[in-house]
């Protein structure tokens, strides 16, 4: 790690009572620290329980199974044991991990506990706060205990950040004998996490643990990625099945091959429309940035994320703007196509008719800057069970997504009240939380601030937006 420091300490905040839904948990925390003394450059380690505690994620444990079930995005790997059987599932946060976070420890008799909803909007909220309370310049991280691939044993590790960088990327830069690093990317949040462990244990009822000396790893903003920022992009990850999902997953697509049939999971072409950016956004304005840039940054991380989605095989864009069509041609599996018509509805009839029938197609607007690659995946497993459905934006006035199965006449009714036109032409509509990304299409600045209180806003979006 570039100018690590000789030493650093961890200490532990006694002192920190049971938390319960409702609690301020900030105010809670600033009291016990209050007793070490904040420093500036301070690291703030806030095991989840306790935020999920003072969030009321707190549910029956009797529920355990269907909570499990709803939180669970996609299934990474079963194993049946003497026990039962243990899922290790990717949650819409993108993180994988046993039972979907769901977890009875430390939680009172017959409930169990979730994980926070956004782990890095609760950071960023008990940064804020904190900040405030001390006037000390600190960071965040937020951490849970997670097991590993290939290793024995759990580890806690950030599930959620503010004011602290999560990662050191070290590629180009020197080993001590000069030799180039190629490929070493210090996972920071993961070490502070695990550090602060050491200290907190898991049943000391020390909750809250301060690292200090580590204060290069501390920013003034808090509106950086968070832990999300640790989380490998779908493309890269070698490794997104267990091996008996992924025996399953190779055998239905050879047998596909084999017979002809459609034995593997529905693969959609997606259809992204994407307005020339000096038209796109009249009414986004934001003070600083410049609003064709942002435009075309909100299209090109909407188009990224829907690449990344396991259910996509194809992301036909769908545009007249040269300089989106130049950047988006680099990302894997983007095709494009002139838009030649001019108007939304023109645009999307020319996507699906390069579709072709035969393909489960599958309409999605270029302005979900927030979108993450687990809820698309989510909306489409659940479109497979439907002929046609559509996903509502988060008012439900309009809609972020319509679909329609191969060989199914494809009008989608994109436009002014979208959402009833489409339930009137008999679309599905598929209920989601109205806080993913998924949802939260971007019009205006109210609307940016709404997709970026997710936590999740695109790297292009955020890097134009950043306060």
């Amino acid at each position: 790690m570039t100018g690590a420091p000789a030493s650093y300490s961890v200490t532990g905040l006694a002192g920190i009572p049971e938390i319960r839904p409702g609690d301020d948990l900030a105010a809670i925390v600033a009291r016990a620290y209050a007793e070490l003394g904040p420093a500036d450059g301070d690291i703030l380690v806030v095991t989840s329980k306790v935020v999920s505690k003072a969030e009321g994620r707190i549910v029956e444990a009797a529920e355990r199974d269907a909570v499990i079930d709803a939180e669970t995005v996609r299934v990474v790997a079963t194993v049946e044991h003497a026990g039962g059987r243990t899922r290790i599932v990717e949650n819409p946060q993108g993180l994988v991990l046993a039972a979907a976070g769901v977890d009875a420890s430390n939680a009172a008799d017959g409930e169990v506990l979730l994980l926070p909803l956004d782990a890095d909007a609760s950071a960023r909220a008990l940064a804020g706060a904190l900040r405030a309370a001390t006037g000390a310049r600190l960071g965040v991280v937020v951490s849970d205990t997670l097991g590993r691939a290939w290793r024995v044993g759990q580890i806690d590790q950030a599930i959620g950040a503010a004011g602290v960088r999560v990662v050191d990327d070290l590629r180009g830069s020197t080993d001590s004998g000069g030799r180039v690093l190629e490929a070493t990317i210090a996972a920071i949040g993961d070490e502070l996490a695990s550090a602060a462990e050491l200290v907190k244990g898991k049943a000391s009822g020390i909750p809250v643990a301060v690292v200090r000396g580590l204060g290069r790893l501390v920013t003034d903003s808090l509106d950086e990625p968070g832990a999300r920022g640790l989380q490998r992009p779908a493309r890269e990850d070698l490794f997104r099945l267990g091996a008996a999902e992924a025996w399953r997953e190779g055998y239905q697509a050879a047998l596909a091959a084999a017979t002809g049939s459609g034995a593997s999971s529905a693969r959609w072409t997606l259809v992204v429309p994407v307005k020339p950016a000096v038209a796109g956004k009249s009414r986004l304005a934001v003070p600083g940035a410049d609003r064709v840039g942002l435009a075309r940054a909100i299209a090109l991380d909407t188009i990224e994320a829907a690449a990344a989605c396991d259910a996509v095989a194809r992301v036909l864009v769908v545009t007249g703007d040269a300089e989106t069509a130049d950047a988006a041609r680099g990302i894997r599996g983007v095709e494009i196509v002139p838009d030649t018509a001019g108007g939304l509805r023109a645009a999307i009839a020319l996507g699906i008719e390069a579709a072709g029938p035969d393909a489960d197609r599958a309409v999605l607007l270029g302005d979900l800057p927030a979108l993450a690659p687990g809820e698309l995946g989510h909306a489409l497993a659940l479109a497979a069970t439907a002929g046609r459905a559509f996903v509502p934006d988060a008012d439900g006035v309009g809609s972020a997504l319509a679909t329609a199965r191969a060989r199914l006449p494809f009008e989608p009714r994109f436009g002014a009240e979208s959402a009833a036109a489409h339930r009137a032409a008999g679309f599905a509509e598929l209920a989601l939380p109205a806080g993913w990304g998924l949802r939260r299409d971007v019009d205006t600045i109210e609307h940016l601030e709404a997709a970026h209180a997710l936590g999740a806003l695109g790297p292009r979006t955020a890097a134009l937006t950043r306060r």
